[in-house]
């Protein structure tokens, strides 16, 4: 066994079975309705969260709200793998920019220093461009690298990834508060489709477009352009509760990435679509180094 464990948040969306196949251990955050908390994916799986939320919305006008796992949560893991026998863990966590989730981690990290030593990790995105940086981590020590090699392998998965998705419900991004430019969609005077991507650990309106072709399309430019030109080494199309669609998209968006393997459909997850809402359809992408 590598004495290096690996940590990260339920925003990953990684289909659990790569998880185990990894031995990444994954720690929920929580989903709000009202008095109500309950572990996102743990207690509410993405299916019973769409049809709560649209049950919610039509009895309150209320949107339901999202917390990050207490820092106590994070202790209790952190010493469960200590005493399996791990020296070193690598937490990595949804972008800071946008949760408290990194900061309770290293409140956690902090109280269990004599036990083990905790790295954490801010992502600056979420979902499988997060993903991304994990496995590539795991890669790295079962190579025979330690911690050192992990974070590397993770701070260069960070540079050659993105993340780019369009938004149907765009109360959602207003609610949240989150979303830099989403004005721009929020209050125009025609319906628009933004375009949202995670730069420098911010959720952002990049673009507006006036139909859902047109977003997807602007999503997969954004993509080709942060690329600029390099093999697609993996993707994962992401969506919020739409399945069907995302799977026939998914053949379209690795065509025009010029991806020869089977794209990773995963649902964006309840936490993350309390802020981007249900419908949302986009890609996390890496590409080869340069």
């Amino acid at each position: 066994m590598s004495p290096v464990a690996f940590v990260t948040d339920s925003t990953v969306n990684m289909p659990p079975e790569m998880a185990a196949a990894y031995g990444i251990h994954v720690l929920p955050v929580y989903v709000i309705f009202g008095e109500e908390s309950l572990k996102d994916y743990e207690e509410i799986p993405p299916a019973a969260f769409y049809r709560r939320l649209a049950e919610y919305k039509q009895a309150t006008g209320k949107m339901p709200t999202t917390s990050q796992p207490p820092p106590d949560d994070f202790r209790r893991l952190y010493l469960a793998l200590a005493d399996q026998g791990y020296t070193d863990i690598i937490s990595v966590h949804v972008t800071a920019k946008a949760s408290g989730t990194c900061q309770s981690a290293e409140i956690a990290a902090q109280a269990v220093a004599e036990q083990v030593r905790v790295h954490v990790v801010d992502s600056e995105s979420t979902s499988m461009q997060m993903g991304f940086m994990l496995l590539n981590g795991v890669e790295a020590v079962r190579q025979g690298g330690g911690v050192a090699e992990a974070l590397a392998a993770i701070e260069a998965t960070k540079a050659r990834s993105c993340l780019y998705f369009t938004v149907t419900e765009v109360e959602h991004l207003a609610a949240s508060g989150r979303t830099q430019g989403a004005e721009t969609a929020t209050q125009a005077a025609v319906q628009v489709k933004p375009v949202v991507g995670l730069l420098d650990g911010v959720p952002k309106a990049v673009a507006t477009e006036r139909t859902y072709r047109g977003a997807l399309k602007r999503v997969l430019s954004l993509v080709q352009n942060r690329a600029q030109g390099a093999a697609v080494q993996r993707l994962a199309v992401v969506h919020g509760g739409i399945e069907a669609k995302a799977r026939a998209w998914a053949p379209q968006a690795a065509a025009a990435l010029g991806f020869a393997g089977e794209p990773l459909v995963v649902d964006f997850g309840p936490a993350l679509a309390v802020h981007f809402g249900p419908g949302l359809l986009g890609v996390a992408v890496e590409w080869e180094a340069a």
